[in-house]
């Protein structure tokens, strides 16, 4: 094995947005992944900001791990870049994901397909990006798309549904 653990954002299993839905995706929680199935709760889009620094205490505690995988966004790269030698690792490795316009928090992001994207059940939602075709693409449980050009949003959207941060960000994809 590479590593003894990997840093990714999961999806929370139980989300706790209530009747809001969201199924998992709009509530990001980082964890620290040992097996191959934690590693694959990491898998897809989180459009919501994580605190992906949150489990550094426990992994500087943990004397089994001394190789790790760090997975993340520009900006938790970069703010694990300034913290990683004090978390006495033999051997490090990152990988860093696109990142595109994070809500604040995870109801922001619901929000956004409510009013932005006019979706009336997201509960039927499995997450959304923002695509290259200029376009929000939203999947349904049912594996179809729902697609919405970006310039067909309200202007004022951007002023809850994407973080402050992210509006300056140098590492803006």
């Amino acid at each position: 094995d590479m590593v003894d653990a990997v840093v990714c954002i999961a999806s929370d299993d139980d989300d706790s947005s209530g009747d809001e839905g969201g199924g998992g995706w709009s509530e990001p929680v980082p964890i620290i992944a040992r097996t191959k199935e934690e590693v694959l709760r990491g898998r897809g889009v989180k459009p919501a900001l994580a605190p992906s620094l949150k489990v550094l205490d426990e992994i500087r505690e943990d004397e089994g791990i001394e190789r790790l995988l760090f997975c993340g966004v520009g900006c938790a790269v970069q703010a694990f870049r300034k913290v990683q030698d004090e978390l006495n690792l033999q051997k490090v490795y990152v990988l860093g994901t696109n990142c595109v316009d994070n809500s604040p928090t995870p109801q922001a992001a619901r929000d956004f397909l409510k009013k932005g994207v006019s979706i009336d059940n997201i509960k039927n939602v499995k997450g959304y990006e923002f695509m290259q075709d200029f376009r929000v693409h939203v999947k349904m449980s049912d594996n179809t798309y729902i697609k919405k050009p970006y310039f067909s949003l309200a202007g004022t959207i951007a002023d809850t549904a994407i973080a402050d941060s992210c509006l300056a960000c140098f590492d803006y994809t």
